[in-house]
């Protein structure tokens, strides 16, 4: 299976891990809480230098401008990615 069409399966609500009982403010706070993780992991991977990365710094870039706002989704799609392309 490729990447694109798993990402296409990922469900649509933001926040599919909590129950839909969970409080708002419980469920906003994990939203944002994830959302800068994310957007942390993604600031350390586009500082490198290694010209070797390169072509994975490009690839995430392009995660990045696909979901704009939405740094856990570029993420997510970066790593379905790399792992059907082991080595890139």
């Amino acid at each position: 299976m490729t990447a694109e069409r798993m990402f296409q399966a990922v469900p649509s609500d933001p926040d599919p891990w909590m129950s839909s009982e969970t409080p708002a403010e419980i469920r906003q706070f994990a939203i944002e809480s994830l959302r800068w993780q994310a957007q942390e992991i993604i600031d350390e991977l586009l500082c490198s230098k290694d010209p070797a990365d390169e072509p994975v710094r490009d690839r995430l870039r392009h995660c990045v401008a696909r979901n704009p706002g939405r740094p856990e989704r570029a993420l997510l799609e970066q790593l379905m990615t790399s792992r059907d392309r082991p080595g890139i």
